[in-house]
């Protein structure tokens, strides 16, 4: 089982809950992971640089890697922008707050959450626009794009402001099970959209002029005799591939849907603690174990990489012929996309890596829980 945090409505199940859960993650009985599987070395990997971001990060930060840059910021405050093929800052921003998530950015605006609930948003030049309070806590990226800045609360509002001024646009919020993932669940824009996952599993596509709900459906349905065992929220950001929404929840199920109006078009029971990636030949996630699975487009098991399991893999990344995780001992591990054996393996501060790795071209970039950003060639 993957150790997660928990948030309940209430609060009356939360010392319970949690009880449970660091019991059966953390206790005696829990067994480590395997060592990594012999590397194949069918991935030839260089690394171009390694740039400290003054604090640690962990759930929340996420580095995001867009034409030339990389942006990233740290638990302290800092906003940095840096250039992917030298790791030079192309500016460094203080911002004076803790952060509890970030960064989102379209390469114009760039947008962090503070610990005392609000966003603050700056300029292509790392200058400070604007900001906005939220009045609740916020651990998942915002999601910046379209002339919107769009956004989920740990109470599970959905917000929305336009990215120039500021302005709050809309709130959407619907009624949430009495338990819920403390999780950094993403969130996708296209034009005039965006998908969300929400507690319970389901998945809801909201218009990004008015907040109107364009559809609302259940991937999952929640199943158990306990709070805990019913569970399924979507994990990890919903991703958009073609006319087609993908996306995975915990203790639910992974699958695919019509992004036009929400319709399955395939899934499968399955339970993952961090999501998914996808692209023309389907999807790669890992489970709840860490065993690796890859789907084609129509949902058919492809293979499954076991050797990697207990290892608290982050969401993946699809690159190419590889498909890239970071782990709780800061490795970056690279898969072939054709197979699933282990095609190399790079080391970087030892701190967990618990945000997806991010790329431009060959270049790979991840984000470590102590700090710093580590950008690897991939040939």
């Amino acid at each position: 089982m993957r150790e997660r945090l928990l948030m309940s409505r209430s609060g009356r199940f939360v010392v319970f809950a949690a009880a449970l859960v660091l019991a059966g993650c953390f206790g005696s009985s829990r067994k480590p992971p395997d060592p990594l599987p012999a590397s194949t070395g069918g991935v030839r990997v260089s690394q171009l640089w390694r740039v400290a971001l003054d604090g640690d990060s962990g759930i929340g930060f996420a580095p995001v890697a867009i034409g030339d840059s990389v942006w990233a910021a740290s638990k302290k405050g800092v906003l940095t922008r840096v250039d992917i093929d030298t790791g030079r800052a192309r500016w460094r921003t203080v911002t004076g707050k803790t952060l509890t998530a970030g960064v989102g950015t379209d390469g114009l605006v760039s947008v962090v959450a503070t610990i005392q609930g609000e966003i603050l948003a700056y300029d292509v030049d790392g200058q400070f626009k604007w900001s906005a309070q939220i009045g609740a806590e916020i651990v998942t990226p915002p999601a910046v794009a379209d002339g919107t800045v769009l956004l989920r609360t740990t109470d599970n509002r959905v917000l929305a402001f336009d990215s120039d001024n500021g302005n709050r646009r809309w709130t959407f919020q619907r009624q949430n099970p009495p338990l819920v993932l403390r999780q950094s669940g993403g969130v996708a824009m296209v034009p005039s959209l965006g998908f969300i996952g929400m507690p319970g599993g389901r998945l809801v596509a909201l218009g990004l002029s008015s907040g109107s709900p364009r559809w609302d459906v259940p991937l999952a349905q929640p199943r158990g005799a306990t709070e805990l065992e019913r569970m399924a929220d979507v994990v990890g950001t919903p991703l958009i591939i073609g006319q087609e929404l993908c996306a995975a929840t915990y203790q639910g199920r992974v699958g695919c849907l019509n992004a036009a109006n929400g319709e399955p078009i395939w899934t499968k029971d399955f339970s993952s603690a961090v999501g998914l990636d996808v692209d023309g030949r389907g999807v790669v996630l890992p489970d709840a174990d860490d065993i690796v699975h890859a789907f084609d487009r129509a949902g058919a098991p492809v293979w499954q990489q076991k050797g990697l399991a207990r290892r608290r893999l982050s969401a993946p990344l699809i690159a190419a012929r590889s498909v890239a995780f970071g782990d709780f001992q800061g490795n970056v591990l690279w898969l072939s996309r054709d197979d699933g054996t282990l095609s190399a393996v790079r080391t970087t501060d030892g701190k967990a890596i618990v945000a997806p790795p991010t790329a431009i071209g060959s270049i790979l970039v991840v984000q470590t829980s102590g700090g710093t950003l580590h950008a690897f060639r991939v040939e």
